[in-house]
């Protein structure tokens, strides 16, 4: 994956314009923190650019709203569009006076801004590996039994991902005959699974010297509503969170 740093917008009045988009396109925020144990989804309400402040709709568990109000370190991520959008803020207030049903936040000083053709794949950890499950029913078969199986994700994107397919493990000719499978599956630990329709795209072995063995297959996602978009993104943050802290 690329280094989020050479997407990081620092200049106010850019912030301000990609906040307004956000704002216009009732884009849904995933706000996570105490190291992403505690989350929900929001919108952004108004931004008031002369205060550089944006109103944010509080979380539906009042439990959350109470514990937020204490949290440093807390992580606003979204998509627009295909572009993953991010960041980071200490600290968020309500209004003394009424409003109670909103949150007030300053403008992020930095704003991560990801357009799709920038966010490249990014491989899955050897630890907590996610994975993907697929159900279809061969054409081939005499009854109409459907099939279930589960893959490793070997890297994943916003657009789509591959998986580890071994012919020996599963069927040798699973792949033949599809090319279009509407139920698909993805697990991803710690953030949750989501369902889509998938394209396969293309398969190639994983080691050149071994065809016969390992195979990557490629999957296209198929009309990603935003709110799946948005669990995407989390988790490709949260892997490139980690591989940073790491170094």
């Amino acid at each position: 994956m690329t280094d989020t740093a050479n997407f990081t917008l620092k200049n106010s009045n850019e912030i301000n314009r990609k906040l307004t988009l956000l704002l216009k396109q009732n884009s849904l925020i995933t706000v996570s923190f105490n190291e992403g144990s505690n989350f929900f989804i929001s919108t952004l309400l108004e931004i008031n650019t002369k205060k550089k402040t944006i109103h944010l709709d509080i979380a539906s568990d009042s439990k959350v709203n109470k514990q937020i109000l204490k949290a440093k370190n807390i992580l606003f991520e979204t998509s627009v569009s295909g572009i993953a959008v991010s960041f980071t803020l200490n600290k968020v207030t309500q209004p003394l006076l009424g409003g109670k049903d909103t949150f007030i936040l300053d403008f992020p000083k930095e704003l991560i801004w990801l357009e799709r053709r920038l966010f490249y794949r990014i491989k899955s950890p050897i630890q907590n590996t996610p994975h993907c499950q697929l159900s279809f029913t061969p054409k081939s078969a005499k009854n109409e039994h459907t099939l279930v199986f589960s893959f490793k994700i070997h890297d994943i994107s916003l657009t789509g991902l591959s998986l580890l397919y071994n012919p020996k493990e599963h069927q040798s000719d699973l792949f033949a005959d599809i090319n279009k499978i509407d139920d698909f599956t993805v697990n991803l630990p710690n953030i949750g699974s989501f369902e889509t329709p998938i394209e396969i795209r293309n398969r190639h072995p994983k080691d050149t010297s071994a065809p016969e063995k390992i195979q990557i297959i490629g999957i296209k996602f198929q009309q990603l509503p935003s709110a799946i978009e948005s669990t995407i993104q989390r988790y490709l943050l949260s892997i490139e969170r980690s591989r940073t802290n790491s170094r």
